[in-house]
């Protein structure tokens, strides 16, 4: 099986390394041109990868490691778009005239972004049968060690999935089934988008502890340290304003913790309670946040808190907690992050039922 790896930053090489350590074919495909230069550079030159961590050590060959997107993704059966949500619109304007028919393109996280895939393949006349899929969060925590190593420190056992639209749920299991632990069919992207971890957990770590992060004398584990009583009281309310928006769209009530446990441990969920589960997480997690402005703001507030707050506006349901988080981030990082939503009319739609029809035909 050929797979192309859309990303070259933590995610994106340590799918490489692990999938590359399983035999698949992989060609590293790089799209931007600001980000991980040093990382790509000794890629392509040597193409080669090299893993440590919880999946064990060693150094695996890759098959192409290239910026050339038509030869990146010409010979792919399965393209992984491990990419900052924030660059979907560019993304598939970019990729979308070389997608062709029989290919799965499975894009993590997805924040219904597939819609804008879809979207510009219909504007290019680009009729090819090609299956978008999209995930809640990446299938792993990693950490790019030095340019052509990646370290991975905890993985993702459960995968919720949907496909766009979701008559296509059973053909994406089936497929991404061989490559990801353990999929759990989602009804529709929105609901995959809605129980992405980080609108949460990202958008609220770092807003109500920025002023321990912005501390130089203090290294801030926010996964360890950030989630004290009154903040989880946050973390509740923002996830009711989800879930009151989940059971608009006739979706399933499920909490945070919920999904948090079939994601983390999959098949082994029922072993844990949140608390437990949460904890044990917290442990494995390596990274000090050091700054406010990174990607915890930049990402999941405008597109993850954005599409909540536009779906609630468009549902007539209130979202304050959702609200007061996106002002706060946009007055902490000079930002106007409700002009740069993601929301129902920056995905190509004048109301909510246009949408719904599409993803749910």
């Amino acid at each position: 099986m050929n797979i192309t790896i859309i990303g070259m930053g933590h995610g994106g090489c340590a799918a490489a390394a692990y999938y590359a350590k399983q035999g698949y074919n992989i060609t590293l495909l790089k799209i931007g041109k600001k980000m991980h230069n040093e990382n790509y550079e000794f890629l392509k030159k040597n193409k080669i990868i090299t893993l440590t961590g919880i999946e064990g050590e060693g150094t695996f060959n890759l098959n192409d490691v290239t910026n050339d997107i038509a030869q990146g993704i010409s010979n792919a059966d399965i393209i992984f778009i491990f990419y900052v949500s924030n660059f979907h619109q560019l993304l598939a304007e970019k990729i979308s005239p070389y997608l062709k028919d029989g290919q799965l393109v499975y894009i993590c996280p997805g924040y219904a972004g597939s819609i804008l895939f879809l979207n510009e393949m219909k504007k290019i006349n680009n009729n090819s049968k090609v299956i978008f899929v999209e995930g809640e969060t990446l299938p792993f925590s990693s950490r790019i060690s030095k340019p052509g190593t990646v370290n991975i420190s905890s993985k993702n056992y459960g995968h919720p999935i949907s496909a766009l639209p979701k008559s296509l749920n059973s053909i994406a299991i089936e497929k991404l089934s061989k490559l990801l632990d353990k999929c759990y069919e989602r009804e529709n992207i929105l609901e995959i988008a809605l129980h992405n971890p980080n609108l949460i957990l990202h958008t609220i770590g770092i807003i109500m502890n920025a002023g321990r992060i912005e501390d130089p004398f203090l290294n801030f584990y926010m996964y360890k340290q950030g989630f004290t009583p009154s903040i989880w009281k946050i973390v509740n309310k923002l996830d009711n304003e989800k879930m009151n928006i989940l059971e608009r769209l006739g979706l399933k009530r499920r909490t945070y913790f919920d999904e948090f446990l079939v994601r983390t441990f999959g098949p082994n969920a029922d072993k844990y309670t949140p608390e437990s589960g949460f904890e044990n997480y917290a442990k494995e997690t390596k990274a000090v946040t050091n700054t406010i402005n990174n990607r915890y703001l930049t990402e999941d507030t405008p597109i993850g808190l954005g599409l909540l707050h536009s779906l609630g506006k468009h549902l007539d349901i209130s979202t304050p907690t959702c609200d007061s988080l996106i002002h706060l981030a946009g007055t902490m990082l000079d930002t106007d992050y409700f002009k740069e939503a993601r929301t129902i009319e920056s995905l190509g739609f004048d109301n909510i039922d246009d949408l719904l029809n599409l993803i749910n035909s």
